[in-house]
């Protein structure tokens, strides 16, 4: 007996599929097998950027499903993005593959739990509420592999001495992929500036280190803060690596990127202050994200 969760997008929406199955899993009683074809084949999806499979950076507890434990998931794999329109088409109505889940709303659904096992889910699932009840294990196995680089090191001694605050921005394909530019979209400079005024008033002596996939927009964007600055770079190869560090900083402001809420939720303290974005997708107005922030994080 046992769930299949299927694995796709970038570290972060990889790591909400790893916990969902680990949660649902245990919820449920059964096992997880995790599908990573669509990391596996580039050609999966012309429409999308590809994304490599990268739990097994992670101290991840895996088990993939292989052609014999997929039945009838085979055909979905092979011709999921003719299958989407089929049921978006039928949505709503009871003609769906009953051992198929298509994730609806971004939203806590707790209708997940009522599916059998040998279920396959195919979806982002961007709520704690679906693996909150093990997240001490979740936060165990979301560690990294590889030690840190000798230069990540010396970052990681700077971190532990100061009241850091990791500022993480996400650019990249925000800005360049024009599927992303509509849908998600950037934060805005005037949120980083409320961001940090809340951090000022509430930090004594804050040390910003600063994650970006934009290293030189961060430099010209941050070099007026009175406080102390570090840009990390480096890491784009080995975002393992900015995970690693983001989550040893007391206090985060993240942006709307899956990757940040991932480094500011590992850090297990409850004293640490968590700032993020209220508008999550740039296109998307009437999506309910209410599920995506943890109910004690600020938004802005």
């Amino acid at each position: 007996m046992s769930i299949i969760v299927r694995i796709q997008g970038g570290t972060g929406n990889q790591l909400f599929q790893y916990a969902f199955a680990r949660g649902i899993a245990s919820r449920l009683g059964v096992d997880y097998l995790i599908d990573r074809k669509v990391c596996d084949n580039a050609l999966w999806d012309p429409h999308k950027i590809h994304r490599k499979y990268s739990l097994d950076l992670f101290n991840t507890k895996i088990k993939f499903a292989e052609d014999n434990d997929m039945c009838g998931f085979i055909w979905l794999r092979k011709h999921h993005r003719l299958f989407d329109s089929f049921h978006r088409l039928i949505r709503g109505r009871r003609l769906f593959l009953p051992f198929y889940y298509k994730e609806q709303t971004f939203a806590y659904n707790p209708n997940v739990l009522k599916r059998k096992d040998n279920t396959y889910y195919d979806g982002y699932w961007q709520t704690e509420k679906y693996f909150k009840h093990i997240e001490d294990e979740i936060r165990t196995e979301i560690t990294s592999q590889k030690p840190l680089s000798l230069q990540n090191k010396a970052i990681l001694e700077e971190i532990k001495k100061v009241n850091a605050v990791s500022l993480h921005v996400r650019r990249g394909d925000y800005v360049t992929d024009p599927v992303a530019v509509v849908h998600h979209g950037v934060c805005s400079p005037e949120y980083y500036k409320k961001a940090i005024a809340y951090i000022e008033k509430n930090v004594s002596n804050p040390h910003f280190f600063i994650f970006s996939d934009d290293f030189q927009w961060s430099v010209e964007n941050f070099k007026s803060l009175k406080h102390p600055i570090v840009c990390v770079r480096g890491n784009e190869a080995s975002d393992y690596e900015d995970l690693a560090l983001i989550r040893e900083c007391k206090h985060h402001i993240i942006s709307n990127s899956s990757f940040g809420w991932w480094g500011a939720w590992l850090n297990p303290s409850k004293n640490k202050i968590v700032i993020g974005p209220k508008k999550w997708f740039k296109g998307l107005d009437k999506v309910d994200i209410s599920d995506i922030f943890p109910s004690n994080w600020i938004k802005f």
